[in-house]
């Protein structure tokens, strides 16, 4: 007589069928299909820059220059910058390494230069937090009026 799978194993097949949509496994073959995830986390790139850039573009600028020493990099391609190092949790070198390997991003963020991860350290340091509050409220308004999400900010009910 053939006897029933353990429970665990039962319920460890169940929670990888709920999760398979979102997280774009195939259940059957129990192979990650990177090329999903690699459209979806374009696409996420490119929203949360392109809306990041416009309410950044139409907000005050979050420090002023200073008169002496070497031309600093733009305030304001600093700070998404930052935006997508907190958004994705990337390192400050690898935030940097995207930077220095998309010619696209160095473009849409006008910057000659790139910064390095110092630098970036320091932006991040520099931005005053009400500065950061109200640029997270913009963006999320901006969200929540399209009724759109982002993949990660997506909730996953079980």
């Amino acid at each position: 007589m053939r006897q029933s799978p353990p429970i665990r194993l039962c319920l460890k097949i169940k929670i990888m069928f709920l999760y398979s949509h979102h997280y774009g496994w195939d259940v059957k073959m129990r192979v990650y299909n990177w090329k999903k995830h690699n459209k979806i986390k374009e696409k996420e790139i490119e929203i949360i820059f392109k809306e990041g850039m416009r309410i950044i573009n139409d907000s005050h600028e979050p420090w002023t220059e200073k008169q002496y020493g070497r031309k600093p990099y733009p305030s304001k391609s600093m700070i998404l910058i930052c935006l997508l190092k907190v958004y994705f949790g990337m390192p400050y070198r690898d935030i940097e390494s995207l930077i220095r390997s998309n010619k696209t991003f160095q473009d849409m963020l006008n910057l000659k230069r790139i910064p390095d991860h110092n630098t970036i350290q320091r932006a991040m340091a520099k931005i005053p937090i009400e500065y950061l509050q109200q640029l997270n409220q913009r963006l999320t308004f901006s969200f929540k009026k399209r009724n759109t999400t982002l993949p990660l900010m997506q909730q996953v009910s079980v």
